[in-house]
């Protein structure tokens, strides 16, 4: 957890579930998500944990929550923010949700259970 910088998340290749996104949020609760956005298909590992604990997209800034994987805000920004644009795909992010995997801390790394 202490290679973690400010984005708290990275992505971490996995033997049996390929590349996830690790990190912990603002008040150091680990998790693990299936890696990938369901806008368009950004890598969640490299975008940011914002300060209400939800991964952010890197390219359009659709926000998950960490813990049930469902998507709590649509994309952002000039064209993908417009409201019923970012609401449909908030609805998509639901019926689709990202898959959360349990996580342990040990030795000060995150890992996942069994």
């Amino acid at each position: 957890m202490a290679d973690l910088d400010e984005r708290r998340v990275v992505e971490v290749e996995t033997a049996e579930h390929g590349v996830l996104a690790v990190g912990v949020t603002a008040d150091d609760v680990p998790f693990a998500t299936s890696n990938v956005c369901r806008h368009q298909y950004a890598k969640l590992g490299r975008g940011r944990v914002t300060d209400d604990g939800c991964l952010e997209c890197p390219w359009h800034r659709a926000d998950f929550n960490v813990r049930t994987g469902a998507m709590t805000a649509g994309p952002k920004g000039r064209i993908f923010g417009f409201k019923p644009y970012s609401a449909a795909f908030k609805a998509v992010g639901n019926a689709f949700r990202l898959r959360t995997f349990p996580v342990e801390v040990r030795d000060g790394a995150i890992w996942l259970r069994d």
